[in-house]
């Protein structure tokens, strides 16, 4: 509330009044003329207390904000400059409690917040690495007014929010190259910060921006509550007595509390400006001030100590061996997954290799059986010719076996089983094709084989079933060169990228019939595009038409043991192993391509030549 100031009036103003009251005595004159002063001159006091008052608050809450504001930076300052460097010496891994300043912090401020928990400190930047760091719109204007300020140091003022008050206090933070190992490129990053955080939020930072801002909000309210009372105080007692108290207060004040929050805060600016050396605040009051040098003291302590045992905590760190545990199962799995392609192909082989013995006597004896049966009939036609009054016994066994049905008959049947006889053929040969046993070296082949004898392996999952009906494969074949490769290893490439296409498929089939009851408008579908991309290297690429998959699951779909299968259904191996079969067996490169609700294609280019 602002107040206009109101000038001392002369003397002469109350004389009239006085000379008006003859009958009146000289003390109750005076009386009344101190009362009618008191009247007049209180207005003036009033204001000038609520403008000392105004200032004594602003400067109390101001001194309280810049005590929590000096502790905060001076332990961030230690983790920074002191703790973090002191743990990278000993260990590589990632300790958030003694490396990450802003986790450090708000630990310190967690035992800080059980002796007073009003008071707030926030470290909150617009773009965080945790989630519980992000800028609330309040917290985003600060940020937002330093960048647009780049001289501006601090920034003071109030928030209030529904019936609570609070006095903040807010500098601003730059991004500094100490940051960059946190806060650099996602990949230069510790793995720690990456599995804990992810790898989409709190990077690329460029030094030098203000990317965040240091924060404490001081509650108001008892401070509110003194003014009020002081002011009551004043309006109610005599005015000389009023400036008497206040100027005691005043004081008291200043001997009470000034003079101990000014050596609190210079023991601050002490270890804010030496964080090695240990500084400890002498201040036995049983006040909040007290507490809060008790605080600070037992946060100083705690500091030490954690700086006295950091070596064995490094070395109970480094006992624990999950990153080497994760690897090994990683690499053993990836052995096993190898193993049982190796074993099926070997499966495969054999099976083509014992259906090929006896069918090589089917084949070869088939078009002889077609000739001596073409024979027969016809020699049989020759007889009845020539001799159509046949014996009685002749006629009935003639049409018992319906001679004319089996003249007819037989011919087709012959060719069904030829038909037939070369279909197991083509089988047996993509049988052998995805095995490719007798090219384990890198050769030059066709990679279209290969495909195609991928799907017929696959073809019962093609076919329609009580699940989902028939998976249609639609190709669209490039003239393709012979491409140098693995051929068994690509064979798995494709065998693992058409069974998620399927999955995918049989997925979002039974998802939509739970859903909308019906999939009457979807078809399922499989494209197999092949291309030619320049003289030196062609592309294949698989997709389906089911629901895609997200950006964030995109991000790491060829991580190992990462899928989006239930459990059991998927070992999250099948696209790691495909992509280093592509990239490193064949110098070449794989990528997923997704929409949701469009769909998912996994990309692969190859080299045509092997340098």
């Amino acid at each position: 509330m602002r107040y206009k100031k109101v000038e001392e009036m002369p003397t002469q103003v109350f004389t009239p009044l006085v000379k008006s009251c003859p009958k009146i005595s000289i003390k109750l004159k005076f009386t009344i003329a101190v009362i009618i002063s008191l009247i007049i001159i209180m207005p003036v006091g009033v204001w000038n207390l609520n403008c000392i008052q105004g200032k004594v608050f602003k400067q109390e809450a101001y001194t309280r904000s810049k005590l929590v504001l000096n502790f905060g930076e001076a332990s961030r300052n230690y983790v920074i400059e002191e703790l973090a460097p002191a743990v990278e010496k000993h260990t590589k891994t990632m300790i958030f409690e003694a490396q990450s300043n802003a986790f450090a912090t708000r630990k310190i401020f967690e035992i800080f917040n059980e002796q007073l928990p009003d008071y707030i400190y926030k470290q909150p930047a617009l773009n965080p690495l945790n989630y519980a760091n992000k800028a609330d719109k309040f917290e985003s204007e600060i940020i937002t007014y330093f960048q647009n300020n780049q001289n501006e140091s601090e920034k003071t003022g109030y928030k209030k929010n529904q019936n609570t008050e609070w006095f903040y206090v807010a500098k601003p933070i730059k991004m500094e190259t100490s940051c960059l190992k946190c806060h650099g490129r996602p990949e230069d990053a510790p793995q720690e910060i990456r599995d804990k955080y992810g790898t989409v939020n709190g990077f690329n930072w460029p030094v030098g921006d203000i990317i965040s801002a240091l924060i404490i909000y001081v509650p108001t309210k008892d401070l509110r509550t003194n003014q009020a009372v002081m002011m009551q105080a004043f309006i109610f007692t005599f005015i000389g007595l009023t400036i008497v108290i206040v100027s005691l207060i005043y004081l008291l004040f200043d001997k009470l509390v000034g003079t101990r929050i000014n050596q609190i805060s210079q023991v601050m600016n002490q270890a804010a400006l030496n964080p090695g050396y240990t500084v400890r605040i002498n201040d036995q009051g049983r006040d909040e001030i007290g507490r809060m040098a008790k605080i600070f003291n037992r946060m100083a302590n705690a500091l030490d100590d954690a700086y006295a045992n950091l070596e064995h905590k490094v070395s109970a760190r480094t006992l624990e061996l999950e990153q080497t545990l994760q690897e090994l199962q990683t690499t053993q799995a990836q052995l096993i997954q190898t193993e049982k392609m190796s074993s099926l192909g070997q499966l495969v082989a054999g099976i083509a290799h014992e259906i090929n013995n006896p069918l090589s006597f089917i084949s070869g004896n088939i078009n002889h059986a077609e000739i001596y049966t073409k024979d027969l009939l016809k020699l049989i036609e020759l007889f009845r010719q020539i001799y159509p009054q046949t014996d009685a016994e002749i006629q009935a066994y003639i049409q018992k076996i319906d001679l004319e049905f089996v003249t007819e008959d037989l011919p087709k049947l012959l060719s069904s089983m030829k038909i037939g006889s070369d279909r197991i053929d083509q089988i047996v040969l993509n049988l052998r094709n995805f095995s490719r046993l007798d090219q384990a070296e890198m050769k030059s082949v066709n990679l279209h084989e290969g495909i195609d004898s991928t799907l017929v392996i696959l073809q019962h999952r093609l076919k329609a079933n009580s699940d989902h009906p028939e998976i249609i494969v639609i190709k669209e074949y490039a003239e393709l060169p012979l491409v140098e490769c693995y051929p068994g290893q690509l064979n798995q490439v494709f065998m693992n990228l058409l069974s998620n296409a399927i999955d995918a498929l049989v997925s979002h089939w039974e998802n939509n019939s739970i859903k909308n009851g019906t999939q009457a408008n979807f078809t399922p579908q499989i494209l197999i595009k092949t291309e030619i991309v320049d003289s030196a290297s062609i592309r294949v690429k698989i997709g389906d038409n089911g629901a895609g998959i997200t950006e964030k699951v995109r991000t790491q779909i060829f991580n190992p043991f990462f899928t989006t299968k239930p459990i059991g259904k998927g070992t999250g191996l099948g696209l790691s192993i495909s992509y280093k079969i592509v990239v490193e067996k064949h110098k070449g490169s794989i990528w997923c391509e997704s929409e949701l609700g469009q769909g998912t294609a996994f990309c692969i280019q190859i080299p045509v030549r092997q340098l």
